[in-house]
């Protein structure tokens, strides 16, 4: 017993313990994140950690730590490779579909940052890699910030945008204008927001279709927000997104699954709640259920969504529930954008209750003058 206690105090023992505590996760969905037997990792926890540095680095990188809280001296350095880096990439968007944002942004802002001391040279490969890093930084840190927070997302961007200028990848340079362009709208600069997301349309011809498609989704939304003189132009550009949404594979394109047609039929449902056309609007989310991938974090999207819309309609009670429930499982999930949304809800319901209590006050000075009025007359009869 005493012996197992003393592998206990491993580095990896207790950093592994400490993940699943902190994160609330199971021994087994450790193992799974970490593509390793639930046996394997019973072992590392309470008898021993693996001696292998290659497989230290690993880790540190799927969890996110830097490597010498896992024993490893900081003198050794094992650059990444791109398949390394691909890796921790997809385990980071994997977070994102189950909602675990929280450990998803800590692993990407410490590969981000291990890369930028790491890639100098001009490797293809590699630059390719790292592009695709600033690009999954950037998008789960504008999913786990507000609004206001948006220029932590911007700098990984702007990166992406350099780096794909080097390469000469139309792909990548629409994604990096296109999500600048979406942080701008978010963060009021509607001029702004306009003039990147029409960069990524007329600049990048060579751009793959779910790029392309994205990008007009996300224009769409911007020339929305700008007001009523722009609504055909977000007509126009919704239906070409919607139109491209059905020549692909959402999962395995170059947005990652965050374009398709249940994106854009989602988009369609948040407008229409906006302009009051509610029935249209809960139609759009219906489509938009239909077509998402049946994960947590598009789960939460729609519950919102549907939320806003009963409230708005006067569905209080069932709207109300809607909105506590996602509350709840979005604070967990760490999802501040989605968290904004609800907190808008709040803000209707407290102009609405201001409008009621100012209507209550005009009816009752009514009621006290006809009183009188009333009051009089009878004295006279």
């Amino acid at each position: 017993m005493a012996a197992l206690d003393r592998g206990n105090t491993s580095p990896l023992g207790q950093i592994l313990k400490e993940y699943r505590k902190t994160h609330h996760i199971t021994q087994e969905q450790l193992a799974y994140d970490l593509s390793v037997e639930p046996r394997t990792l019973r072992s590392w926890e309470n008898e021993r950690s693996p001696n292998d540095i290659h497989v230290l680095h690993r880790i540190a990188d799927l969890l996110g730590i830097p490597p010498e809280r896992l024993g490893i001296a900081t003198t050794i350095y094992t650059p990444h490779s791109s398949e390394q880096i691909e890796e921790v990439i997809k385990h980071a968007w994997s977070l994102v579909d189950e909602a675990r944002l929280k450990e998803a942004v800590v692993i990407m802002k410490q590969l981000a940052n291990n890369l930028g001391n790491q890639i100098t040279n001009e490797d293809p490969e590699l630059l390719t890699s790292l592009a695709r890093t600033h690009h999954t930084t950037g998008y789960i840190i504008s999913e786990a910030t507000r609004a206001s927070e948006s220029y932590g997302a911007i700098v990984h961007y702007e990166q992406m945008e350099k780096i794909a200028r080097v390469l000469n990848d139309h792909t990548l340079l629409n994604i990096a204008l296109t999500y600048q362009g979406d942080m701008y709208r978010r963060l009021g600069n509607l001029p702004k927001s306009i003039t990147y997301l029409e960069a990524a349309r007329d600049t990048t011809p060579q751009a793959d279709t779910a790029a392309r498609g994205n990008g007009l989704q996300l224009l769409g939304r911007a020339y929305f927000r700008f007001g009523e003189s722009q609504h055909n132009a977000f007509e126009r550009a919704m239906a070409e997104a919607e139109e491209l949404a059905y020549t692909f594979t959402p999962q395995l394109s170059s947005t990652q699954g965050h374009y398709s047609l249940g994106t854009v039929y989602e988009e369609y449902g948040r407008s229409y709640t906006e302009l009051g056309q509610m029935q249209k609007a809960l139609d759009y989310f219906d489509l938009a259920q239909a077509h998402l991938p049946e994960t947590k974090f598009w789960q939460l999207l729609l519950m919102i969504s549907r939320a806003i819309v009963l409230i708005k309609d006067g569905e209080f009670q069932e709207g109300t529930r809607f909105a506590l429930n996602a509350a709840k499982e979005t604070r967990s999930a760490g999802i501040e954008r989605y968290l904004e949304r609800l907190y808008n809800i709040q803000d209707y319901l407290d102009e609405q209750e201001d409008y009621h209590a100012a209507k209550q006050r005009e009816i009752r000075k009514v009621g006290v003058s006809l009183r009188e009025v009333f009051g009089k007359g009878n004295r006279e009869l």
